[in-house]
């Protein structure tokens, strides 16, 4: 089907239908980014340098899989669509690999080193297998601006429902299952469970989705592809705007977990609790967003919602050993609130960006744009992760075994505090500046589309 209604309004199951889809995929990346470098830490006894190391490694292979994966999704052709077959053979893939990455044991040395490597490139595969088709289909299913915002407003709740499985149920299964191996054998099982399950309901609940078959975009990826999009300068600025978030992310995320153990002393409970606060807020806060993002546009909600997570990260400086839970709550429901907004106003934008590419040039190449925005997702957690993991160990983290802590040197404390406030700041500021250059908005895509029926009308 190449043509579609500009702006009719989605079917609501079809907006759970995929939005569900982002349980797996936050699983997958969150998961992975907080619980790998505290497992090979506090479990196998490693060092930070090497799980920060490992986790560079295998986003800079993901960088190649996600613009190939991108650009086959764009030529396949089959009765399921471009998109989902991708989702159903990523599905089973992104859950045999958290069991591979987490049921890790008996092993050391470059053994250790070499199952882990090659664990991490076939979870970044599965990873993408899922999430750039997955990404690519908005841009499919609607030309409507405003819908674009209301399907990407299902997508974000779903994330604060992944977030809370992938942050708060996976600290609990660890915790009840002692907080050594056992812990994260028990989270990985569970967690790979879970993951199949949301990505299938994905794969089934989008299947009356429209989309443009490939008979209609057919288009091999050349050098040119690359020069038009670095002209399109709606997605350059939102790009740029994303690679601050996700350094920022990339940093703070596996930094948290380590912070509430080895600064907080709140162990598992404190992550437990910052998890469950932060999500629900991601949850409610969705309505809230979603009607100003009509009212006052999508930018200028992306700046409002990084300015409340800059602001909210800062206030960690001032936690000290002993902080009270409710301090925790209070804090997780500010940042969640503002990652809320900022994490459906940039998604909705994507989709805009793929729309005004196509109205410059009339090919549709919604995969390769997908698979950029993910090259930028994972190459800023790449980049974070990694340092994370080098300044740690230049601070002199103590790794452990088993789940046992040790104290930390003041340097290792002073550096967590820097891991989780300070450093993510710096990044939102960064990215609050780029877009604020940022001016595609309905006007500017309903003019273009005028200009190019006219002109494919003559």
């Amino acid at each position: 089907m190449s043509e579609r209604p500009a702006a009719a309004t989605l079917p609501t199951r079809l907006c759970l239908g995929f939005g569900v889809g982002t349980v797996g995929a936050s699983i997958l990346t969150n998961t992975i980014a907080v619980y790998f470098p505290t497992f090979m830490v506090t479990v196998l006894g490693q060092s930070a340098a090497l799980a920060g190391g490992l986790v560079m490694f295998s986003k800079i292979y993901d960088i190649f899989a996600d613009v190939f994966i991108g650009a086959m999704s764009d030529r396949t052709k089959s009765r399921w669509g471009r998109r989902r077959p991708y989702l159903f053979v990523g599905a089973f893939s992104s859950a045999l690999s958290l069991l591979l990455v987490f049921w890790a044991h008996g092993m050391e040395g470059t053994v250790l080193v070499g199952y882990m490597a090659f664990a991490l490139v076939f979870y970044s595969t599965a990873y993408s297998l899922f999430n750039v088709p997955y990404f690519a289909m908005p841009g499919e299913m609607t030309d409507s601006y405003h819908e674009r915002l209301r399907l990407m407003s299902f997508r974000t709740a779903f994330v604060g429902i992944g977030q809370l499985v992938s942050l708060a149920l996976t600290a609990w299964l660890i915790k009840v299952g002692g907080g050594g191996s056992d812990g994260f054998h028990l989270m990985g099982g569970v967690v790979a469970v879970i993951a199949l399950g949301t990505m299938l309901l994905c794969f089934f609940g989008t299947a009356s989705a429209k989309r443009v078959e490939a008979s209609t975009a057919k288009h091999t990826f050349t050098t040119r592809d690359i020069t038009t999009i670095f002209t399109n300068r709606p997605l350059i600025l939102l790009m740029g705007a994303k690679l601050t978030q996700y350094l920022a992310f990339g940093m703070v995320q596996p930094a948290n977990l380590l912070f509430m153990l080895n600064v907080l002393h709140l162990g598992y409970s404190g992550q437990i609790g910052l998890a469950i606060a932060q999500n629900v807020a991601v949850f409610g806060s969705q309505p809230i967003w979603a009607r100003m993002g009509r009212k006052f546009g999508k930018r200028n909600c992306y700046i409002l919602g990084v300015m409340i997570m800059a602001c909210a990260g800062l206030s960690w400086l001032l936690a000290e050993p002993g902080l009270p839970m409710w301090q925790v709550w209070l804090r997780g429901v500010v940042i969640g609130f503002g990652s809320g907004g900022s994490l459906l106003m940039s998604a909705s934008m994507l989709p805009d960006a793929m729309q005004y590419d196509y109205l410059r040039t009339g090919q549709r190449r919604e995969g390769i744009f997908s698979s950029f925005y993910a090259i930028v997702e994972k190459g800023g957690f790449a980049i974070s992760v990694g340092t994370t993991g080098f300044l740690l160990a230049a601070a002199g983290y103590v790794s452990t075994v088993e789940g046992n802590l040790v104290q930390q040197s003041e340097s290792t404390i002073r550096a967590l505090y820097f891991l989780v406030g300070v450093f993510p700041a710096v990044m939102f500021v960064a990215g609050v500046v780029l877009i604020l250059f940022y001016n595609l908005d309905q006007e500017k895509l309903q003019r273009m589309a005028a200009e190019r029926q006219a002109t494919e009308g003559a």
